[in-house]
């Protein structure tokens, strides 16, 4: 697995183990809500696939949301 799948996942698994603490999920869904739109706006991409998509499509977006999950020690350095 490459280094963007890797983060992909644990965006996806932060957000799955983080769901029930309403602050974290908040602060993922904010991102997820402001990125993820421009590469899937059907509603029906997982979280996952439209992080690899963006990741493709806007690395500058992808590399901002990684930059904030990591301020707020979301996920893994």
């Amino acid at each position: 697995m490459g280094e963007i799948e890797n983060v992909a996942m644990q965006i996806f698994h932060a957000y799955e183990d983080l769901y029930l603490d309403l602050d974290k999920r908040k602060i993922i869904e904010e991102l997820f809500d402001k990125y993820l739109p421009v590469v899937a706006d059907d509603g029906k991409t997982e979280p996952y696939d439209a992080i690899l998509l963006l990741a493709e499509h806007h690395r500058a977006d992808f590399d901002q949301m990684v930059k904030t999950l990591r301020d707020h020690s979301l996920i893994p350095d």
